[in-house]
């Protein structure tokens, strides 16, 4: 079964979870795209900008075009697909 774990960065749970369900057997998609030492790779707003806690709405707005938020959507929306 393919599975798509919606949750947030905050929750600590997160990587415990994805390894019960892929143990499991389940396709499970994990948006922080940890690779095997255990690095996290997925999308954050700071790989667009470190001070992005300051932005205004305006600046959040022109990050959305960024090609790094792109392609973090893409990844994430075919992972949901």
């Amino acid at each position: 079964m393919k599975i798509y774990l919606a949750s947030s960065w905050r929750n600590q749970q997160q990587p415990y979870l994805v390894e019960i369900l892929r143990n499991c057997g389940h396709e499970v998609y994990d948006f922080r795209h940890r690779d095997n030492a255990g690095k996290e790779g997925g999308f954050l707003w700071s790989h667009i900008d470190p001070n992005w806690q300051s932005w205004t709405a305006t600046e959040y707005r022109q990050a959305l075009t960024d090609p790094i938020a792109i392609a973090g959507f893409n990844r994430d929306f075919q992972g949901m697909k």
